[in-house]
């Protein structure tokens, strides 16, 4: 018997003359693996370009999404945003399905975003970031290109987390009640503001370190838009905010939020919130990682290690309040 598999890794020899094949790929084209994760990226080099090929995991995005993302980076790109788009086959396709072992998985070709990874911003730099996801927000303010990878609606999100959390924490039930006095605490607090007050829209989701890069001093490329989803729009700010946070000083985030305001006003209201969306990202980041550790593909994510991280966001709320 063929054992059944969860996760495939793909021939690169294959893929990559499956690209020589169906785009206009020059046949001595190199192809490197880049990483592993929620899709395979693949660098693919000739010898006068760069593109990022990504397969999708199977059954982690529907290709209605994929098509709602391709519709997206067209929008920013035919509106002066750098973004890492979609290329198109020699018929004009932009998605294709890979029959793998464990299932259909969706291939798209990438183009490739020049520049480095920015670690550590400097404060013209922060502006730089800010000013480009404000521009982004403008043209993706009460935009519905169709489905999206995720939705960031406060409820849902803490459904999800609610749901994934009850088993998990069936031994910890003080952090697991926090949580639910959390979501309590933020229904409170949403039901009784001016929904007209807080933008909605669609988010990168993801705005942090690994997912721009800097060319020289003033261009930012976004990629990876694997995480995009409807929901208020300053919820790319609150990711921004929570990633190392520890280690970013307020004048960081303070220039961000000049650049960004120089493209889009924030209400008081948005700005009064901005910490309640960097929870909202850090128990969407916890249900995930719980969601995927299942024990395998990879190892269990330990329930004492969950209810640390709950005791870390707690302490985040204090902080913020």
């Amino acid at each position: 018997m063929t054992f059944p598999v969860e996760y495939s890794s793909l021939s690169t020899t294959v893929l990559l003359e499956f690209l020589i094949d169906n785009y206009s790929i020059s046949a001595a084209a190199g192809i490197t693996f880049l990483k592993r994760g929620f899709n395979d990226t693949y660098l693919i080099k000739t010898s006068t370009a760069k593109y990022i090929l990504r397969v999708y995991k199977h059954n982690w995005r529907s290709k209605e999404s994929i098509e709602t993302e391709i519709k997206l980076l067209d929008l920013l790109k035919e509106n002066g945003i750098s973004v890492s788009y979609s290329i198109s086959d020699k018929q004009s396709q932009f998605i294709h399905t890979i029959n793998a072992p464990e299932g259909k998985r969706y291939l798209v070709l990438f183009s490739f975003a020049e520049g480095q990874q920015v670690r550590k911003l400097s404060i013209d730099q922060a502006a730089l970031l800010g000013k480009e996801t404000g521009k982004i927000h403008v043209l993706t303010q009460n935009k519905n290109l169709g489905e999206t990878a995720h939705n960031y609606d406060i409820e849902v999100q803490f459904e999800k987390t609610l749901s994934t959390l009850k088993s998990i924490l069936k031994d910890y039930p003080e952090e697991y009640a926090y949580v639910l006095k959390l979501k309590n605490d933020f229904m409170s607090v949403f039901s009784s503001i001016d929904q007209g007050a807080l933008a909605s829209g669609i988010c990168h989701g993801d705005l942090q370190a690994e997912n721009f890069h800097l060319t020289g001093t003033d261009k930012f490329t976004f990629f990876d838009f694997d995480f995009f989803g409807k929901g208020y729009l300053v919820y790319d700010i609150g990711v921004f905010m929570w990633y190392d946070h520890k280690n970013k000083p307020k004048e960081i985030i303070d220039s961000f939020l000049n650049g960004y305001t120089s493209q889009r006003a924030l209400t008081g209201t948005e700005i009064e919130l901005l910490p309640y969306f960097s929870t909202l990202r850090a128990l969407f980041q916890m249900t995930l990682y719980c969601n995927i550790s299942d024990g395998k593909q990879l190892p269990l994510w330990p329930a004492r290690q969950v209810a640390d991280f709950i005791k870390k966001v707690e302490k985040w709320m204090l902080a913020v309040k």
